[in-house]
């Protein structure tokens, strides 16, 4: 994961190395930027800068968040590039751009919207986005007309899918608009009020207002994308150990000094914007050195405050050791003993026994594994989330007759974190009623309606011994309420009618930090 990191990072110098070599060479070609433009290298700068920020921050290497970082630079570059247009080379590299651009834009929104979980008609969008990309991109070195046409194909069938898939997957996109109100009000009025008033103000001068409807959306979505995602950043270390206000004051002061050297010394604007961009390569280069030193700090405790990289280089580094102790006890104390003991198995001379011991070892090695898969159950993100929960089920009976049954709707949706904690929850009660009931069906049913999860899990065996009011003392159920309660839910024990114990869990599904929850996995 770290090394993920720091090559993403060098990935980012890169860019910033070869974005100040495209200024140098403008610089020398003696290029410059209409006064008309300033707006424009304003917005590009921060969308830049934000795709730096967002790499910077996303040290657990969240796929989506990675994304997110490389859509901004590919926007950042295609404006950048359309600055200098009446330059043939700069004016190809920024159309031919744009089909990639809009793909990853698609693909980037499915998968935030989605939280990266697979839902009916994901393939097909993506594979079909990929394939009007790929030909709209060739098309390009073929004929420009064509390329015009299939790029507008490319858009309106992007547009439709994503209108097609929101009414499919219609509870999830509201939901998720109603969760986050709050973040996308914000955004919407922190990005539309200026826009609206730059608009109005420069109405009559075209070269003012050109292109600003697609900057319009991409700043939407990266600023609504911020103020979901890093919402609750407030609970990590700091990286600047000074007060915000403070911090904001010296920027200023530092913007102030470098507009005034400017002035003063009479520097044209790409000279001043290439020294600008020169001071940001500096400082990607030192938070990689900050992070590499971080890594190899041996023991981050010893200061009061450790910055935002030590901070979490601790944190990875404690997961790690978690994983990597319960995975070698299993591996190399257990598995391997019974593996061992198996091949000698195979050797004694009484069938009986060995019969017996064979099948002892089988269930130790089954039961090994399904401790393991309770540990940290695996959720595929090629399958849907009934997908999964069933296979978390199917674990559970690989030498058991008992039948368990899933009644789950094909689309139902979960969000961050309960995806992981519903699956828990219902194999720790399968496996519970599996143990002690002696049951010959267990029925799991599993509902999600008005932001309620509802989960069942009711079988046919030999019930309670003991009122099941008093279920602190039966199967180990103790432990579950307690997180059930922890999350504002409920749950309730009854006996079935016809004999046997109907479990049913009732928790609120709450998105406010579903996605902070998402993206610090």
């Amino acid at each position: 994961m770290k090394r993920k990191y720091m090559v993403l990072q060098g990935l980012m110098i890169l860019n910033q190395l070869l974005l100040i070599a495209f200024l140098c060479v403008m610089n020398t070609i003696g290029a410059t930027i209409p006064a008309e433009n300033i707006v424009h290298i304003v917005l590009l700068t921060f969308l830049f800068w934000d795709g730096y920020y967002i790499s910077g921050k996303n040290v657990k290497g969240n796929p989506v968040l990675s994304q997110f970082a490389i859509l901004l630079i590919l926007f950042g570059w295609h404006f950048g590039l359309s600055l200098f247009g009446s330059y043939s080379l700069a004016d190809t590299a920024s159309v031919v751009i744009l089909p990639i651009c809009l793909y990853q834009l698609m693909n980037f929104v499915q998968a935030f919207l989605f939280q990266g979980a697979n839902y009916k008609g994901r393939r097909i969008f993506l594979s079909g986005t990929a394939i009007l990309c790929f030909t709209a991109t060739l098309s390009f070195f073929i004929d420009r007309e064509s390329f015009y046409i299939l790029y507008n194909i490319q858009f309106l069938v992007s547009f439709a899918w994503c209108i097609a898939i929101s009414v499919i997957h219609r509870k999830r996109v509201w939901f998720v608009l109603r969760s986050q109100r709050k973040q996308l009000l914000f955004s919407a009025i922190f990005v539309l009020l200026p826009f609206i008033c730059y608009v109005i103000a420069f109405s009559r001068k075209e070269n003012y207002v050109e292109q600003m409807g697609l900057y319009l959306i991409v700043m939407l979505t990266f600023v609504s994308i911020h103020s979901i995602i890093f919402r609750t950043d407030h609970q990590q270390k700091p990286f600047f150990s000074l007060s915000w206000p403070t911090t904001a004051i010296f920027l200023l002061f530092c913007i102030a000094s470098f507009v005034l050297i400017v002035w003063l010394f009479g520097l044209p604007i790409l000279t001043a914007i290439t020294l600008l961009y020169l001071l940001v390569f500096c400082g990607l280069l030192y938070r990689l050195l900050l992070f590499w030193k971080a890594s190899r700090s041996e023991n981050n405790a010893s200061e009061a405050v450790p910055s935002f990289y030590e901070y979490t280089i601790a944190q990875l580094k404690h997961e790690e050791a978690l994983r990597k102790e319960f995975t070698n006890y299993l591996h190399d104390d257990i598995l391997q003993d019974l593996l061992s003991m198996k091949n000698l198995v195979r050797k004694a001379g009484q069938l009986e026994i060995q019969q017996l011991l064979e099948d002892t070892l089988r269930k130790l090695t089954s039961s090994i594994r399904s401790q393991m898969q309770a540990y940290h159950p695996k959720l595929l993100k090629n399958l849907t989330f009934k997908e999964n929960l069933q296979s978390v089920l199917d674990s559970i009976t690989n030498d058991s007759d008992t039948l368990i049954a899933l009644d789950c709707k094909d689309d139902i949706f979960l969000v961050e974190p309960y995806t992981m904690l519903i699956c828990r929850f219902a194999r720790e009660l399968a496996v519970n009623a599996l143990k002690h009931s002696h049951a010959a069906r267990i029925d799991v049913r599993l509902q999600q309606e008005n932001d309620m999860i509802i989960l069942q899990v009711s079988d046919n065996g030999a019930g309670f011994s003991t009122p099941p009011e008093d279920h602190s003392i039966h199967h180990g159920l103790a432990s579950i309420q307690e997180q059930v309660s922890f999350l504002n839910g409920k749950m309730t024990i009854k006996e079935n009618p016809n004999g046997g114990t109907n479990v049913s869990i009732f928790i609120p599904m709450k998105g406010d930090e579903s996605y902070a929850s998402f993206v610090g996995r």
